[in-house]
């Protein structure tokens, strides 16, 4: 079963759609600008990727395919958290979500944990192989290693089926992102088994494993930082989760110049999804709850 809900191509010229979200985005700017000084805004709306989905016409759909589907794979992996945990995702989460219908009341069914898993392994697998074995996985590993093999199999599934070069290095940069978000997560837990690191990204996993092993932090400030494209300033989580995120900004900044490209799209929906989750943050997360920051960042 495909993540995406199938909905009609729409018949908006590209041009057209371009133009709208170059306005739409120079809001988005704006926001991000007030939350970077501590402004409080009821702005963005949750519905962005849906809005923008359903005027995608069916070229668009095809080419930005493994990045809606890693935004309907977010959705999927945060609704089955609060089911996992006994409790109903919120009506936001789900309410515009691209995620397909079937797949929505399959992780918010009330069923027995594993029989939830072992459906939700079924639905997928058809077209996502690397849901396979997910219900073993939750025997293994619990829901958190549910949770990881969902979150780097779509990444994965992605960087194979893409063509845009834009798109790929997006996609590179998530995964590095989450390996180094893991890194650091691990050793302030002071956990000695070596991270699942995700292969594909612009840090090689031989590096990222070296530095694990000798637990050289001074090593790991400097690729991260490299990836980021500024000086890391602090290895807490919130520190080196948010620059992280710029650095991906700057990223599509960067690439995005061409007005009639693709990245026009990419960087919106980016944009969008970075506002929403920064409003997340201020509104109900507090800077010394680490663990639970980290538990919102890593999907």
């Amino acid at each position: 079963m495909k993540l995406l809900t199938p909905t009609r191509p729409a018949e908006l010229p590209t041009e057209a759609l371009l133009a709208r979200l170059r306005c739409r985005r120079a809001a988005i700017l704006e926001d991000l600008d007030h939350v970077a000084a501590d402004y409080a805004t009821e702005t963005p709306a949750t519905d962005v990727a849906s809005w923008v989905y359903k005027r995608l016409n069916n070229r668009l759909r095809k080419r930005l395919a493994p990045f809606l589907g890693l935004l309907a794979m977010r959705n999927l992996i945060l609704a089955l958290r609060y089911t996992l945990a006994g409790e109903a995702p919120p009506a936001t989460l789900l309410n515009n979500s691209l995620l397909a219908e079937p797949l929505q009341r399959l992780v918010t069914t009330t069923e027995e944990t594993e029989t939830t898993i072992a459906q939700l392994e079924t639905a997928l697998t058809g077209d996502y192989p690397f849901a396979v074995g997910l219900t073993a996985t939750y025997r293994n590993q619990g829901p958190g290693g549910v949770e990881q093999q969902l979150a780097d199999g779509i990444l994965q599934h992605g960087l194979v089926r893409t063509r845009n070069d834009i798109l790929k290095g997006v996609l590179r940069y998530l995964v590095d992102m989450r390996n180094c978000l893991m890194i650091n997560k691990l050793w302030r837990w002071q956990v000695n088994q070596a991270p699942p690191l995700a292969t594909g990204g612009m840090l090689t996993t031989t590096s990222l494993q070296r530095v694990w092993a000798e637990h050289d932090s001074d090593r790991f400030t400097r690729l991260v930082s490299r990836l980021a494209g500024e000086p890391l300033t602090s290895t807490e989580a919130i520190g080196m989760e948010q620059s992280l995120l710029k650095g991906l900004s700057r990223l599509l900044r960067r690439s995005g110049r061409d007005p009639l490209g693709l990245t026009v799209i990419i960087e919106y929906l980016w944009l969008a999804q970075l506002a929403i989750h920064n409003q997340l943050l201020r509104q109900t997360l507090a800077l010394d709850r680490e663990e639970l920051l980290e538990e919102v960042l890593l999907p």
